[in-house]
C-alpha cells in the first residue's frame, strides 16, 4: 500500500513536470536536479523545488524606502 502510494506520487510529479521542463531556465533545472539527486532521485522533490523556484521568480520584491 505504501509502495503504491509512493509510486503514484512519483508518477504524478513526473507527469506534471514533463510538459513544462523545456520551458524552465537552465539554472533552475540544474539546481533542482541536484537537489533531487541528493535526496535519492525523487520526482516529487524535483517538482517541489521547481515549484518553489518558479514562485520565487514570479514574486520578486523590491526595496522601498520610507522616511520616518
Amino acid at each position: 500500500m505504501i509502495f503504491n502510494g509512493c509510486m503514484d506520487m512519483e508518477q504524478q510529479a513526473y507527469n506534471a513536470l514533463n510538459p513544462e521542463w523545456v520551458q524552465l531556465t537552465g539554472n533552475s533545472r540544474n539546481y533542482c536536479a541536484e537537489v533531487a539527486k541528493v535526496s535519492g532521485g525523487s520526482y516529487s522533490i524535483l517538482k517541489g523545488c521547481i515549484d518553489m523556484e518558479t514562485n520565487a521568480a514570479n514574486a520578486t520584491r523590491s526595496f522601498e524606502f520610507r522616511a520616518s
